[in-house]
């Protein structure tokens, strides 16, 4: 087991993609109550982040906008274990998650690689074909311990993790050209447990 390491580094909060719409929308409502309504701008019609339209997406924003809000403490980023404390910059393209610095452990042991909430949904599709391309995804497939929530992201962030943990959790093992995020919290559900170191 290797020692912990803590260092300063850049967070972001993103929801977990397993989580069900009902609490996604739940998130993105409390989240953008309880910050400046300005933080929510990005994720409404026309801003930088309203494309593609898509909840994760949008519950994630928002949720980030808290979590940096409020201090960037674990757990402002809980959302009744829904939330994700990612280590990687989950912005894409104009739509720019603020980032700030924490205390976080940095050793390997406990980090996850997911789908990135802003990645479109066929850059995530490709990423499961690569992915279960290298390494045995028959838990994403019907009737596999996480193949429900049944949702591109979700299958997707299964199988990237497969891949990361395989691959000896090179950051770069996680990049999937920009539409990975390594994150501290992990990202199980139900029968569906996601490897870690």
């Amino acid at each position: 087991m290797e020692a912990s390491r803590v260092a300063y580094l850049k967070t972001w909060c993103i929801a977990k993609p397993s989580t069900s719409k009902e609490a996604l929308e739940n998130n993105l409502q409390y989240a953008c109550n309880n910050i400046n309504a300005m933080d929510c701008k990005a994720i409404q019609e026309g801003g930088s982040c309203s494309k593609p339209n898509d909840l994760l997406l949008y519950a994630s924003f928002a949720m980030n906008a808290y979590y940096q809000a409020r201090g960037r403490h674990y757990w402002n980023c809980d959302f009744g274990n829904s939330g994700l404390i990612s280590l990687t910059d989950p912005s894409s393209g104009n739509c720019t998650y603020e980032g700030g610095e924490t205390a976080v452990d940095d050793s390997n042991s406990g980090k996850w690689c997911v789908a990135s909430p802003s990645a479109s949904d066929d850059q995530i599709q490709a990423n499961i074909e690569f992915a279960c391309g290298k390494v045995d995804c028959s838990i994403i497939r019907s009737g596999g311990a996480c193949f429900e929530p049944n949702t591109v992201k979700n299958r997707a962030s299964v199988a990237m993790n497969l891949y990361y943990h395989q691959t000896g959790q090179a950051d770069t093992s996680c990049d999937f050209n920009g539409s990975g995020n390594i994150v501290r919290t992990d990202p199980s559900y139900g029968d569906c447990k996601l490897k870690s170191s």
